[in-house]
């Protein structure tokens, strides 16, 4: 019979791990990547109160983004067909039904409104990257630096890190700014993220980091 496994010492171990890791650094041009904050995701019978939490902090986030010139780009789940997807395999089809093309249930949430200057970019799978026009986008702004946000943590966030790092973009995640209803595997996915891929940062140092940013453009201008 093994032991118990203690959880909350796990948790807290990868914590500190993660604060104690050596960061990279951001870039020098920034752009916010929302990945699906779609009702889909944020709305269904697993969502707890700690979605509501995310979306208002990574409102906040676009927000002052915007302020400060930085692009938003908001990646949505948009399926034509539900035949031979592995999606359709490994979620529950009330779940991959929500995100066939027309469905209302694809719309981004209310919670965090894309604004008119905001870029949309469909995708199919996990990954941000596989068959869009991500990586296109961020390089027609001149983008050096990915800021993550969205959920899952540990589905569809990661798997844009790991591809926006194979592509040699800076990649920031903020801590605050992304959700997963699977808590340990959200924390375990921001550790795996701050050693392999990223900076893990907070919502306050990239709040911070933009109003410098909006500070800088507003002495440009003047």
């Amino acid at each position: 019979m093994t032991d118990t496994i203690d959880w909350n010492h796990e948790v807290d171990t990868i914590r500190r791990l993660r604060a104690e890791r050596t960061k990279v650094g951001p870039g020098r041009t920034p752009a916010v990547v929302v990945v699906d904050f779609q009702r889909a995701f944020t709305e269904h019978e697993k969502v707890g109160p700690g979605t509501a939490v995310t979306l208002a902090h990574t409102n906040e986030l676009l927000a002052a983004a915007r302020a400060a010139g930085v692009p938003v780009i908001y990646l949505v789940m948009i399926l034509d067909s539900l035949d031979d997807r592995m999606l359709a395999q490994r979620v529950r089809s009330s779940l991959t039904e929500r995100c066939e093309r027309g469905n209302p249930w694809t719309a981004i949430s209310s919670a965090v409104p894309a604004a008119p200057t905001d870029h949309i970019v469909e995708k199919t799978v996990a990954s941000g990257f596989y068959n869009t026009r991500l990586d296109e986008l961020l390089q027609q702004l001149g983008v050096d630096e990915v800021v993550m946000t969205g959920t899952s943590t540990s589905g569809c966030v990661r798997a844009t890190v790991v591809d926006a790092a194979y592509r040699n973009y800076r990649i920031s995640i903020v801590e605050e700014c992304c959700d997963d209803f699977r808590t340990l595997s959200g924390e375990v996915s921001l550790w795996d993220m701050q050693d392999r891929f990223g900076d893990v940062v907070s919502k306050e140092w990239m709040l911070q980091r933009f109003a410098a940013l909006a500070e800088s453009r507003e002495a440009a201008a003047s």
